[in-house]
Order: structure tokens, then sequence, then C-alpha cells
């Protein structure tokens, strides 16, 4: 629940450098009672806004509010096309709720003959829920979903093996080495283009350095009491990204990470 005061400050901050701003970290956006007025706040000074959700809040006020807001990029998450599988790991969620939302959504973008929000449908594979690919594809393009990701899920402790791991290791972050312990398929460097271009400002203000960071463990600031441009600077965040650059192995939540 940020606090729209808050918001307002850090757009007026950073408004002269901020071009792109993804309003969602671990939560669900639409809980907010004014997110569409935050997303119109941002589009007014001209930064490209983009959010996630789960797609459960989508009724004909929000679809609207959404539309009017100037948001550019919806990010709807749909881990199954049937409701068993959906709710496998949406736990709670009710797969109706989703098609007839989107339906809803991009059904009143036409009608208004608005390009945005553009649709993304996040597909996360599984080894679960990988059999109905084919029939998403087919379900996306009939209702005119504008793109398709189907990526890989993160998985902790992957190292023994998991149920949610895809048969098909195209859509696997882990493959297994000669001793049949599973291991990351990408090679781990000192490198992240995220620390330049990027963080990430959680609900209450405080500065992480990117969306692997879930659970706020490297806290570089807070800008209820910096601003922004003054924590970018700082000490912590410059020696936090010289570690990464020289072993980024050092860092928790860079071991499990693919960029």
């Amino acid at each position: 629940m940020l606090d729209e005061e808050l918001f307002q400050k850090v757009i007026l901050e950073t408004g002269n450098y901020l071009t792109y701003l993804h309003l969602y970290f671990q939560g669900e956006p639409y809980l907010h009672p004014r997110f569409t007025d935050l997303v119109q706040t941002a589009d007014k000074a001209g930064i490209f806004t983009s959010t996630s959700t789960n797609a459960h809040y989508l009724s004909k006020k929000n679809v609207d509010d959404t539309i009017a807001s100037g948001l550019k990029q919806l990010i709807v998450s749909m881990d199954g096309t049937t409701q068993d599988i959906y709710q496998d790991y949406r736990i709670g969620g009710k797969l109706s709720k989703v098609t007839s939302g989107l339906e809803l959504l991009l059904n009143r973008r036409k009608a208004l003959n608005r390009k945005f929000p553009r649709v993304v449908l996040q597909f996360l594979v599984t080894g679960k829920n990988e059999h109905q690919i084919p029939e998403l594809k087919k379900w996306a393009k009939d209702i005119g979903i504008d793109e398709l990701q189907l990526k890989s899920i993160q998985i902790y402790n992957f190292e023994n093996g998991s149920g949610l791991i895809p048969s098909d290791l195209k859509y696997s972050r882990y493959v297994q080495d000669t001793a049949g312990k599973w291991k990351l398929k990408k090679t781990i460097e000192n490198k992240c283009w995220r620390m330049w271009q990027g963080a990430v400002i959680t609900w209450d203000g405080k500065v992480v350095p990117c969306c692997f960071d879930k659970d706020g463990s490297h806290v570089m600031g807070n800008i209820a009491e910096k601003p922004l441009q003054v924590i970018w600077n700082d000490p912590k965040y410059q020696t936090f990204r010289k570690i990464l650059l020289e072993d980024r192995k050092q860092i928790e939540i860079c071991k499990n990470c693919t960029e």
C-alpha cells in the first residue's frame, strides 16, 4: 500500500531521467485503492508505465480506469488453462476470473479504439502445465493477446530436483550434471546490467537492488529519508556493485538468477 505522497516525491525527483516504471513488486497492484491514479501521475510525467497482475480484479470499472490512466503494458500471470492446474501454483486463484477479465479488457480496448495497455500473457512453464502450451497458444491468439511469454520458473533448493522442473528442458533454468544433481543451465558471470539501469522501491520506501531481492535483504536506503540519486551513489550501493563484479556468487540473491 504505497503512500501516494511518497510516490509523487519519487516521480518529482526522478522525472528528468526515469523512463520506465514497473508498478509491481511481490503483490497485487489492483488492491491499492488509487492504483490507476498512481499510473496516471507517472504517465503525465512522460514515463512508460507497466504492471503485473493476477487479473482477478479486472472489473468493468478497473478496466475503464486502467485504459484511461495511460498504462502502457499490462502483464497477466496465468499458469494453467484448466482450473485444477492453474490453482496448483496460483493457490486460491480462479481461472474464470482471469479469462473473463482479460476478455473484458481486450474487448473494451478495441471498442474504444485504443492501443494501450498492451497485454502480455505470462505463463510460468512447470512440469505440471507444460502439456497445456499448445492449447494456451491457440486461446491467446483467439482472444487477441498482444504477446505470450513462456517463462522459466525459479525454484528454491533446486539441487535435488523438483516436480516443477519441466521435462522439456528448453523451458527450464536448470539441467542435471553427471552426478544427477541439478544446476543452473546458465553460467553465472560477474556482471549485471540491472545494477546500473534500475532499482526496486518497496511500498514503504526502501531501495533494494533488483526484483530478485524479494525479502529486502539488501536495503540501500529509504527514499523517505534521502533522494534516490543520493542513495544510488551511496558507498553502500557502490560496494554492493563492486562485490558483484568481483564475485557475484558471494551474493545470495544472485545465485539463482539467470540474468
